[in-house]
This record gives C-alpha cells, structure tokens and sequence, in this order.
C-alpha cells in the first residue's frame, strides 16, 4: 500500500540526530497541524464514512418519511373516492326519486284539474235546472211545491 504524503510526512526519519530530532519534529508538526488536529488519510476516511452513513441515514429516514405519508394519502384518497362514489350513486337515485314524484304531482294535478272541470260542469248544470225551477215558481206559484200557501 502506497503511503500519501501526508503519511509520508509525519513518519520520522529513520536516521535522527542526537537532540535535533525532537525539535526539527516538534517544529514540523507545528508546522502541519496549525489548530491541533492532525488530518490522516486513514482519519479522513473513517470521517467521510461517518458523515456518508450519516447522510444516508437521515436520507432513508427522510424517505420512510416520506413514503409512509405518501402511503396516507393514498389511502385518504381512497376513502375519498368511495365516499364521492357513495354519494354520487345517492344523488343519482335522488334524482330519479324526484322525476318520480314530480310525474306523480304532474299527474295528481291533472286529474284534480279534471275533477274541478267536472265539478264546474255539475254546478252549472245544478245551476241552470235550480234557475229554470226558480223560473217555474214565478211563473205559476200555485205549481206543486210552490211557495203560496
């Protein structure tokens, strides 16, 4: 396996001298790592990993959010239809309903129509045969069932 070069860099050398090594050491990591923290490859793959699980994490349960809301609303959709559906097979039978019962006034006032023409007809002709008996009474007043007496 390859060494980068930060590795490279922070292995000592395999030849130090005496007393030179820890200060050239101590200078070169001050050097490398300015706020304390020593950034590795192996370090830098481990912190991707993490951040990678991470954001897959909150992504799927994002989507399992997601899903289960978009699953609610199927099924309110659903229950909405066949409620739509219900009342629509409702109003269809209402309407139906109505045109029945407006046949049946239609046909009510019709025949009531048709008694009250009748009934005219049977009062003018009471009428008339009550005025020619009334007629009759003038005329002759000794007439059985006349008014003198």
């Amino acid at each position: 396996m390859s060494k980068s070069r930060t590795d490279a860099a922070q292995s000592p050398p395999a030849v130090r001298e005496p007393g030179a090594g820890a200060d050239a050491r101590t200078r070169a990591h001050r050097d490398r790592a300015g706020d304390g923290i020593t950034i590795t490859r192996w370090n830098l793959v481990l912190s991707l990993s993490i951040a990678l699980t991470l954001s897959l994490a909150v992504a799927g349960g994002g989507f399992s959010l997601l899903w289960e809301r978009t699953s609610a609303l199927q099924e309110t959709q659903l229950q909405l239809v066949s409620r739509v559906s219900r009342l629509e097979v409702q109003v269809i039978e209402l309407r139906e309903d109505m045109n029945d019962l407006r046949a049946e006034v239609r046909a009510d006032i019709r025949g009531l129509r048709e008694e009250m023409a009748q009934f005219r007809e049977e009062m003018r002709e009471e009428m008339r045969q009550f005025r020619e008996e009334m007629r009759d009474l003038l005329r002759d007043p000794e007439a059985p069932g006349g008014g003198a007496g």
